[in-house]
């Protein structure tokens, strides 16, 4: 079966062929409501709008939703149905340092953009950068349009984005590239939209074969076998991009509509192909006709045999043609309803309305998926072809049916309407949550088959065997008491008998029952509130690393957050967006839960892009406070990419009250990925850190280079986060960087935090301990709180409470004298395993024994010059702890407590010892 474009569809369409796998990631988020534009005329349609943003525009040029990032500078383009905007070439995208990109796509006035970016790509590579150098916009009656240029190896590329009224709903892109200098090859040329960790779900179809349409489920792209290489090359034309649960419900459907080398007036297809990943959808395609055949079908290793003997050639033009269809549905549906226009109607319904619908071929090729209304109602059209119809429902519910949509001619405009028996998935067993809780709820089964999965995405994205999950799907469940919570009061479950565990983080005791559900039946779950155990009087626990949907690479309400966060029990929330600022204090106002929680406005700036100052990227820092400029680009967050790590520390060091910076996670995740983490680089050395040299060494070196222009450093941060997340591993890895720098004099703070993007990501926890004077959440004092954070007032932890003195001297403060006693207390609610402590002096292990709940230790010190003490607490990761904490440790480490032994008043560093401890040299052993 050949699916075909309606008749109100024109273009010529170039079938998927060969390549090789991009070098692509992700990045960036923020955004602000917008006014929509003046309402027009009954009588004529909206005005057609392609201009600059200028302060006086702003309030009705803005797309508005929570990704919407364009300010003053940039570029708008309206028809009064949908408005986008591409960013001003001297700004930043999330793959480069510069702009001219599509960065901002909704309907105008609904605050429903989540549109990360649409990149051009030269080469199949990240790194082959278009540098903008121009944009212009216009409009005549017909359309308006918004045109870009770049020049680069002899390769004039031009980029128009056109709106108008005979489609309003699709924003057509048009990209020509044509050779006018001699320069390096240019073999391939495509466009790139960022979907990162599952903030919007990929659909994809080929209509030219739709029995071979991955829908949904994506193969995987391994770029060390041929085989999955190839395999990751898919012949789709369409991919829809699907909004998550809980954010403004939007599609996007990013149609290949033509590929060709244009000489003259000869026209020739090339071959085109999608590849997508978890972060990314790839368009491309190549700059010659494939040696044999036609440009059509799956690439093969002929193709891909040719590549190294490709170039566009003098005076030849390879014209790429796309549309963008804006879907008011967070479905399929949405988009390929305008794809098969004149397609039969099918209409059903299904019993539960929260269900998905999929609708493939009988023999295979996924075709659309289509979200029922509240009545359970769906309607779609359908080419001609043998279907099945799946309903998924939450709970593990599905039902399916086949049926056939005949080629008839069509009966009327609307098309020829085919009705569906009812799709039953049946009943869930519903559990009653109770009203005035605060805690998060894990429901295990009592076969051990595991905890049940709470707002599991029925679209079922996966690349390979690797599902993306949605940013509302965890294995627990949020419940935060008071105020207009966003979860519903009832929530479905498979039927039989579970244990529900009850906490509130690690202050707080737990609390475990057992219940049984039933089909069709409500059991009521009654919880009394969890008393606090073991309070922190004179602490504030902060996680100063969260994402929400604020973010490019979350589709996390921020509402949804703040109640997660107060389940945690965590108390000041640092709000860190990828490249966007946000504030979170209004949203935790509306809430209703300033009493539990406070927050703190940041930025994480992010580097992605390898190149200019930073050959290798600039890694990831958090920035806070920070203010909120309404009307900037990304609302006033600075540059990063490819900028030098000191030129960014010293314009931020330059403001009236300058931020703390912390260096986030700067070693990789030992399950892979973050290629970009700082230490492993430098940015522009290409060599990682080594903790067992000097830092006035090679590779080391780099860091301490003072700039000739404003004197500062590459280390000029205030904190390094050690513990991001449960990675224990990752920890001694960053730990040894951490202590070889305090044993050189850079007294850099260590924290501890989640990096939360994801519902299933908890939220608060690791955490740091700050130490202030007033620890009450209703008298927060941001600046004393950042004072005592950079001071080094804090300790980290997974669950272990602290309190350690040497002398009198605590956490990040300077004891007298050669001698002292180190007295440690450890707390925490008795479910959190404790077993033993350690001792450090400048690094080296120096005593270790068995602690427990509540109970205290002394061990005397002597020093023969300045040092610094640090401490650690862990217990095994066992019974309630490991049910509800899934993969965490049981952990604490400090701050130094600094130690002056010649009396001069300040901490000398000692340097590194000529024997190097194992926290140095071997730290995944150490411990």
């Amino acid at each position: 079966m050949h699916i075909s474009r309606g008749s109100r569809r024109p273009g010529r369409r170039a079938s998927g062929r060969l390549a090789a796998t991009p070098g692509v990631f992700l990045i960036l988020v923020l955004a602000l409501p917008a006014r929509s534009e003046e309402p027009a005329s009954p009588s004529a349609p909206p005005e057609l709008i392609a201009e600059r943003i200028t302060a006086e525009s702003f309030e009705s040029r803005q797309v508005g939703g929570p990704d919407a990032d364009a300010g003053i500078g940039d570029w708008f383009l309206g028809n009064g149905t949908i408005c986008a905007a591409i960013s001003d070439p001297g700004h930043e995208s999330p793959l480069s340092p510069h702009g001219g990109v599509l960065i901002d796509l909704g309907h105008c006035g609904r605050d429903d953009d989540q549109w990360s970016v649409l990149h051009p790509l030269l080469n199949l590579s990240q790194q082959e950068v278009l540098p903008i150098d121009s944009i212009a916009a216009g409009r005549d009656e017909a359309r308006a349009w918004i045109d870009t240029r770049a020049v680069y190896r002899g390769v004039e590329i031009r980029t128009t984005y056109t709106l108008d009224h005979a489609e309003p709903t699709a924003l057509s892109v048009a990209i020509r590239a044509r050779r006018f200098t001699p320069g390096d090859r240019l073999f391939a040329l495509g466009a790139i939209a960022l979907h990162a960790s599952g903030q919007l779900s990929a659909f994809s179809l080929s209509r030219s074969d739709p029995a071979s349409s991955p829908g949904f489920a994506h193969p995987s792209a391994d770029r060390s076998s041929t085989r999955s290489l190839l395999a990751s090359l898919v012949d789709a034309d369409l991919t829809v991009l699907v909004s998550g649960d809980g954010t403004p419900p939007i599609s996007y459907g990013l149609e290949r509509v033509g590929a060709a080398l244009v000489d003259g007036i000869a026209r020739d297809d090339v071959a085109s192909f999608t590849i997508t990943g978890d972060h990314y959808t790839l368009q491309n395609a190549l700059a010659s006709p494939p040696w044999l055949g036609r440009a059509s079908g799956a690439p093969g290793l002929l193709h891909m045999a040719r590549i190294p003997f490709m170039d566009l050639e003098p005076e030849t033009e390879l014209a790429l043609d796309y549309r963008i269809w804006v879907g008011e549905r967070a479905d399929v549906a949405s988009v390929t309803d305008r794809i098969f226009a004149d397609a039969a109607v099918v209409r059903g319904r299904v019993d539960d309305p929260s269900a998905r619908i999929h609708l493939a071929l009988a023999d295979g090729g996924a075709v659309s998926e289509v979200a029922p209304d509240e009545k359970g109602r769906f309607t779609l059209r359908l080419p001609p072809g043998r279907y099945r119809a799946e309903a998924r429902a939450a709970a593990g519910r599905s039902s399916e049916r086949f049926f056939d949509v005949a080629a008839t001619p069509l009966e009327s405009g609307d098309g020829r309407v085919l009705a569906l028996p009812d799709l039953v998935v049946g009943a869930p067993a519903w559990i009653q949550l109770p009203d005035d809780f605060i805690g998060r709820l894990v429901f295990l089964h009592t076969d051990g088959s595991g905890p049940v999965r709470f707002g599991e995405s029925r679209l079922g994205f996966r690349t390979g065997e690797e599902s993306i999950a949605s940013g509302i799907e965890a294995d627990f469940l949020n419940l935060a008491g008071r105020g207009p919570s966003t979860l519903p009061r009832r929530v479905p479950v498979a039927p039989g008998a579970y244990r529900v565990v009850a906490t509130r983080g690690p202050e707080y005791a737990i609390h475990e029952i057992a219940i049984e559900a039933r089909v069709g039946a409500t059991t009521k779950l009654a919880l009394e509130p969890l008393a606090r155990v073991s309070p922190t009087p004179g602490w504030l626990a902060a996680d100063l690393h969260v994402h929400t949907g604020r973010s490019f690479d979350s589709s996390l309400p921020e509402t949804l957050q703040i109640e997660a966060f107060a389940a945690s029990g965590a108390e000041i929330l640092v709000s860190t967006e990828h490249d966007r600022i946000f504030d979170p204090r209004p949203a935790i106002a509306a809430s209703g839960l300033g009493s539990e929680l406070a927050g703190v406005t940041g930025s994480e700036m992010t580097s992605a892009w390898a190149g200019g100052e930073s050959p290798h990227t600039a890694g990831h820092l958090n920035v806070f406070p920070l203010d909120v400029e309404p009307s900037a680009f990304r609302r006033g967050a600075l540059p990063l990419e490819g900028r030098r790590l000191r030129d960014v520390l010293a314009e931020l060091r330059a403001r009236a009250h300058p931020p703390f910076v912390q260096m986030n996670h700067p070693r990789p995740d030992p399950r892979g990925g973050d290629v970009d983490a700082y230490f492993n680089h430098l940015a522009v050395a290409g060599e990682p850190l080594d903790p067992t040299k000097p830092l006035g060494e090679w590779p080391n070196s780099v860091l301490i280079e003072k700039s000739p222009a404003h004197g500062g450093r590459d280390l000029d941060v205030d904190a390094i986060e050690l513990l991001n997340a449960e990675s224990l591993i990752r920890y001694r890895q960053t730990r040894a960087d951490w202590l070889s720098f305090l044993l050189q004099g850079e007294r850099i703070v260590g924290t501890a935090n989640s990096d939360s993007h994801r519902l299933g990501h908890v939220v608060g926890l690791p955490r740091t301990y700050v130490r202030v004077a007033d620890d009450q959440i209703g008298s927060f004092d941001e600046e004393a709180f950042v004072t005592a954070l950079r001071a080094g007032r804090a300790y980290g932890s997974t669950g272990p409470l602290l309190n350690v003195r040497l002398g009198v001297a605590g956490i990040g403060e300077l004891h007298a004298g050669a001698k002292g006693v180190l007295e440690l207390t450890v707390a925490g609610a008795d479910w959190i395993p404790i077993a033993e402590w350690r001792a450090y002096v400048n690094g080296e292990l120096v005593h270790r024994a068995p602690i427990g709940h509540g109970e205290s230790a002394a061990l005397p010190l002597a020093f023969a010059r300045d040092a610094f003490v640090t401490i650690e607490v862990e217990g095994p990761a066992e019974g309630l702890y490991r049910d509800v904490l899934p993969g965490f440790v049981p952990f604490a480490f400090t701050n130094p407590i600094f130690v002056d032994v010649d009396g001069n008043g300040r901490f000398d560093a000692p340097g590194l010892p000529e024997i190097l401890p194992t926290t140095l040299t071997s730290p995944e052993l150490a411990d």
